[in-house]
């Protein structure tokens, strides 16, 4: 599906998603384009735009799978896959293999679905620029404003960071993706890498300051006596910590550890009170119901994503399919270091479910394991950006100018994993390196992160690849509708 074509549907994706929010939605109009001024007529039509954009991305083809433990684990070599375990899409997908066609239609869906989210995210900002600021409650306008910013980056990010050359593969000057900043039905062209990566600085800083009245950062006490508690639950919303987290992200991709790092640094100094570590005591109970897998406290930014079950119950679960995504018990001594250092890490010891008493005994990251009756509160949640990763960044940023520090920040890390065996306080910058990339493999799985960290670095070795892993591979191939417009 073309960008073009993507536009053109977007008021049925519109009617799409608001069967799922909310009933106001389907009864606005019967026909595909919903009419601008009976929605967009008050500020109630401008929050339910803004939630559908967040339902849109957690389907199945976006953050509801394939860019999480989907497609993206599968690239970053986090299963160990064979002819009975992992579908042939996404075992063409680890081999290389795009064009093949089940893998092909993963690329294509992804592809399409992303850029229909950020087409909603244009219609909501051009809405909002001819809109009626007197007909918000205060700070409302501001916030939606810099949310819809800064998802517009955070999408494009993603896209760069599948479709495009990494920075550290010479992909600075070359033709990358369209950067849509419009709701319009023209055609796009690609832009380089680096004119991909200036409009997203463009829009994180423009995200920044509309959110500067966010809760979050002020430290506004929200009840749901205000506005319903419109602006209650921020880590479920692209928040100010989220720009500055994606700020992070992106600095670092590009090389500039000298914006990265302050921007990191930035999250970090209130993590202790708005990101905590999980609490142990969450996530040791043997209530496999009460059991705070994806660690809740330490979201940044996340989705509510109300299909996590059905997304991944073919492959993270059970050993009625053949599509299951697993590991093994040596691939697990690798990843965890599973000897002295990585026996009592808790994201070995509670996360990983052993099903060994299936009759094809299976291993698999439970990380989103949705059991019945599961705690409200850690159901349903799809991590995006979590504390840990600005830890790392600020370590990566560090390791030559500041290694004592550097090493402090992933000792943190290891800390709240109850890995309390030291770090050396003489590790050089590449014994640094080496220790931020184990902790990429055991922090994410079920993430997507491994796979854009080793693309980030160029990396040659993959889990599961024999030999070197060519750069090539790093690169998603467009879908073919697009060539048809010149891209």
């Amino acid at each position: 599906m073309s960008i073009k074509r993507t536009i053109h549907i977007l008021g049925l994706a519109f009617l799409l998603f608001s069967v799922a929010s909310c009933k106001k939605w389907v009864e606005v109009s019967p026909k595909t384009q919903i009419e601008d001024l009976d929605f967009y007529g008050n500020e109630q039509g401008f929050k339910e735009a803004l939630n559908g954009v967040y339902l849109l991305m957690g389907r199945p083809a976006q953050y509801g799978r394939e860019l999480t433990f989907g497609l993206a684990d599968v690239l970053g070599g986090m299963y160990v896959l064979n002819t009975s375990n992992g579908s042939l899409a996404y075992r063409d997908a680890f081999a290389g293999l795009y064009t093949n066609a089940a893998t092909q239609n993963i690329i294509n869906s992804v592809w399409a679905n992303q850029y229909n989210a950020i087409a909603n995210v244009n219609k909501l900002l051009q809405e909002l620029e001819r809109a009626d600021t007197t007909k918000f409650l205060p700070k409302n306008y501001h916030i939606i404003k810099g949310e819809a910013l800064g998802l517009r980056a955070f999408l494009h990010f993603d896209l760069l960071r599948l479709f495009g050359t990494s920075y550290a593969a010479g992909g600075a000057s070359l033709p990358a993706i369209p950067y849509l900043k419009t709701y319009a039905t023209t055609v796009t062209g690609k832009a380089s890498s680096a004119e991909v990566m200036q409009m997203i600085f463009e829009d994180v800083t423009k995200a920044a300051e509309e959110l500067k009245n966010d809760p979050l950062l002020t430290g506004e006490t929200i009840t749901t006596d205000m506005d319903n508690g419109y602006l209650m639950n921020r880590s479920l919303r692209f928040n100010y910590y989220a720009v500055k987290a994606l700020e992070a992200r992106a600095q670092l991709w590009v090389g500039a550890t000298d914006k990265a790092l302050p921007a990191a640094e930035a999250v970090i100094a209130v993590a202790g009170q708005k990101f905590p570590w999980v609490a142990q005591s969450t996530i040791a109970t043997s209530n496999e119901a009460a059991r705070n897998r994806v660690f809740t406290t330490e979201h940044i930014f996340g989705l509510f994503v109300n299909d996590m079950a059905l997304n991944y119950t073919d492959l993270l679960d059970s050993s009625r399919f053949q599509t299951t995504l697993t590991v093994n018990s040596s691939r697990l001594t690798q990843q965890f270091e599973s000897g002295s250092i990585g026996a009592a890490d808790y994201r070995l010891v509670y996360l990983i479910r052993n099903l060994s008493n299936l009759p094809t005994p299976k291993i698999f990251f439970g990380k989103l394991y949705q059991p019945n009756g599961m705690t409200e509160a850690y159901a349903k949640r799809m991590p995006l950006i979590r504390i840990p990763e600005m830890y790392y960044i600020a370590a990566e940023c560090l390791k030559t100018t500041d290694p004592a520090k550097a090493t402090s920040y992933l000792t943190a890390v290891r800390a709240s994993r109850g890995v309390t065996a030291p770090l050396s306080a003489s590790l050089t910058a590449d014994q640094i390196q080496e220790e931020i990339r184990k902790e990429y493999w055991k922090e994410f799985p079920s993430e997507g992160q491994l796979f854009f960290y080793f693309k980030r670095r160029n990396g040659t070795a993959v889990p599961g690849v024999n030999g070197t892993y060519p750069s090539a591979r790093y690169v998603l191939p467009l879908p073919p509708a697009e060539l048809e417009f010149g891209f």
